[in-house]
């Protein structure tokens, strides 16, 4: 009886390692947008800056940003393309127009169609008319680079993939990657969530457009080194958290009647994107 009793204790033993580490959950990772849905995120960004030239400092200073997006999808096409009406909204502080030495709340809108892929992958964003070249030239470019494409099939706490974007710059050719990893799974926020870690670099040519004056021409490209973490619920295929930090080195030239002057802008992010609503059709 003993030996019996010795012999079921091994096989539950067994069956109960089995079940806690050979059995390991995995997940798809996939957005699942439908047209009716609508979800709400608070971002929250806080940034520092510094421009050198030479070794005169030419700007310095900080500002936290409040943003409030609201997505709502209204069309899914036969691939599964989902088109989003993005409506962002900025908050911030800045020196008063008429009296510097005072701090005006400044508010600034903007609406956007996005085309998203169920892996992640944008196809396509359209911006309002007259959002400025130089600054949708950017956007596209930290999309391609900065934006997880999942991976097909199913994946296990553990997995990790590599994204490599090539980047032509006027005088050579470089190479942004960014390593994501599935950390583990987690519950955030009342959803189950696969946390995924990411960190890399990317490098985003700043196409020549004027400066504020009109008087003079800015071009460079930013170097920019970024980790952090995202919770994605796979179940409802969304994402409820995101954290970012970023380090960034802005390389500029800036040509004013003919002079050249060579800069660097320097500047630290910590950037927090919260699912605040979200509501099925």
């Amino acid at each position: 009886m003993k030996t019996l009793a010795a012999i079921i204790t091994i096989a539950l033993t067994a069956v109960l390692i089995f079940s806690c580490t050979g059995g390991e959950k995995k997940i798809s990772l996939r957005f699942k947008y439908e047209p009716g849905m609508t979800l709400g995120y608070e971002q929250t960004t806080k940034r520092t800056w510094k421009a050198v030239a030479g070794d005169s400092v030419m700007e310095e200073g900080h500002r936290t940003y409040s943003v409030e997006l609201r997505a709502s999808v209204i069309d899914l096409s036969k691939d599964g393309i989902a088109e989003l009406l993005d409506s962002t909204t900025w908050t911030y502080t800045a020196p008063g127009k008429e009296d510097s030495t005072a701090l005006d709340t400044v508010e600034s809108l903007q609406v956007t169609r996005t085309f998203v892929k169920p892996n992640g992958r944008i196809s396509d964003v359209i911006y309002p008319s007259d959002k400025d070249v130089s600054s949708i030239t950017w956007l596209k470019n930290y999309y391609e680079q900065g934006m997880p494409v999942f991976p097909p099939g199913e994946l296990s706490p553990g997995y990790s993939w590599t994204q490599t974007t090539r980047v032509l710059l006027p005088d050579e050719t470089m190479n942004a990657l960014t390593t994501y990893k599935v950390k583990s799974l987690a519950r955030e926020a009342g959803y189950d969530c696969a946390v995924i870690e990411f960190t890399g670099n990317m490098i985003i040519p700043v196409e020549p457009g004027k400066e504020k004056d009109g008087d003079c021409i800015r071009r460079g490209h930013d170097q920019i080194d970024v980790t952090g973490v995202s919770y994605f619920a796979y179940k409802e295929g969304i994402v409820v958290l995101e954290r970012h930090n970023w380090e960034l080195a802005g390389h500029r030239e800036k040509v004013c009647k003919g002079e050249t002057t060579e800069y660097l802008v320097m500047s630290q992010s910590q950037i927090e994107f919260r699912l605040v609503s979200f509501l099925k059709p």
